[in-house]
């Protein structure tokens, strides 16, 4: 034993020339003496036992993992090619990652991560459940879902198995097998496409919207960029997260047999690089946005030259982003502004009263596209990145075309 600050500490070895180092939190010898033995004697039970000989709390785990992904995000590593080899973090799951560990920490973060098992990972369902309904109302978060989908769950408990396996590589749950529960959705279920009657309610919306704003640049600003987003988002299929990841750069503009002029982007997204061509109909929507970026690089740059904090941040030290923010950086959502004028149009939920989002932009890309029956559902799949049975599963009944339609007329 020894002592630092007047407090004893104890070295146990662990085998291959390695030691424990821990303190026994107390100043008195005898005392110290009995907790030295009992350690020597958990350490050799544990050793026995195969069991880790360090006992690493939850928290700790979670420490561990965000600092490895928040290292492979700041490396850059996702924007690189090689995905095969190595593990990718980008910025959105950054986020994500970090978000869903705040529920994890409260609900077994004290516990030693060799204790976890499947009954406590069973039990995290009806926890997380129940997670907002126990809170004071004026504490909930402004954004925050209530009921959270099964799809969620099923994302959060399977996070949990990831930490897990990491800790189980690390060594920190010895031999002890690995809990397999992973909460499973009960049915696929789809955010819903708007109508095409709801559709052009909306777009009127953000016109009557945009025409509104008459003092404010700024405030103009955003709610032309919102118009021009949702157009791209509706006639391109992308999702959320690939959008507000294009850069100018990744713009291209072709022509198709016909002759006409078309607009492409070049898409990093969750499945990997593709191309995607956007609907003819998105030609005037890319141009504004193009021509706003132009008109507003300026005042970027004497923002830049003057240090302002937002052009400043780590967001914008790439640059180029094709959808930006007032302040130069690239978006990081604007789902309050498209609530904003959802609720204007009274037109937050469909008939069945399934809330819209963003993302009913691309079930209703998706949904168009099969219903006019000019593109078979493979250029679809490929255009949208994700694989034909999603297509088919989410999309199919709700997109008869006409000319299948009168196929089946007979």
């Amino acid at each position: 034993m020894t002592v630092r600050n007047g407090i004893f500490q104890v070295r146990l070895y662990k085998g291959n020339r390695s030691y424990i180092y821990k303190s026994l939190k107390t100043r008195s010898l005898n005392e110290a003496r009995e907790r030295a033995i009992r350690a020597y004697y958990e350490i050799e039970f544990r050793k026995e036992q195969s069991l880790p000989l360090q006992q690493k709390r939850f928290n700790e785990v979670i420490d561990e993992y965000i600092k490895l992904r928040r290292s492979q995000y700041e490396r850059g590593t996702y924007g690189q090619g090689n995905k095969a080899n190595q593990q990718q973090t980008s910025e959105h799951m950054l986020r994500q990652i970090i978000r869903v560990s705040k529920f994890w920490r409260e609900y077994c973060g004290n516990r030693v991560v060799d204790s976890i098992d499947n009954a406590l990972l069973r039990d995290y369902v009806d926890w997380r459940r129940d997670y907002y309904k126990r809170m004071p109302a004026d504490k909930i978060p402004r954004n925050a879902k209530l009921n959270p989908a099964d799809k969620t769950l099923e994302w959060e408990t399977t996070f949990a198995l990831t930490l897990l396996k990491y800790a189980q590589e690390r060594g920190y749950r010895g031999n002890k097998p690995l809990p397999n529960f992973r909460h499973k959705a009960q049915r696929t279920k789809t955010r819903p496409a708007f109508s095409l009657n709801d559709y052009s309610i909306l777009i009127r919306a953000m016109r009557r919207w945009i025409n509104e704003e008459k003092s404010n640049p700024k405030f103009r600003y955003t709610r032309e960029l919102l118009r021009d987003y949702v157009l791209i988002l509706a006639n391109s299929g992308m999702r959320v997260g690939e959008a507000n990841n294009l850069r100018e750069t990744d713009l291209v503009e072709i022509t198709d047999e016909t002759g006409r002029a078309l607009y492409g982007f070049n898409v990093n997204g969750k499945t990997g690089k593709r191309f995607v061509v956007l609907r003819a109909n998105a030609r005037r929507p890319i141009e504004r946005v193009l021509e706003r970026n132009a008109k507003w690089q300026e005042h970027w740059k004497e923002e830049a030259k003057r240090g302002a904090k937002p052009y400043t941040r780590k967001s914008a030290k790439h640059g180029n982003w094709f959808f930006r923010m007032p302040d130069g950086n690239k978006i990081i959502t604007l789902i309050d502004q498209f609530k904003i004028v959802l609720e204007r149009a009274q037109l937050t939920h469909n008939d069945d009263g399934e809330p819209y989002t963003l993302y009913s932009l691309r079930h209703f890309y998706a949904v168009q596209m099969l219903r006019k029956g000019k593109v078979n559902v493979y250029d679809i799949s490929r255009n949208m990145g994700t694989s034909v049975q999603i297509i088919e599963s989410y999309y199919g009944r709700h997109a008869t075309s006409a000319v299948l339609a009168a196929r089946l007329g007979g």
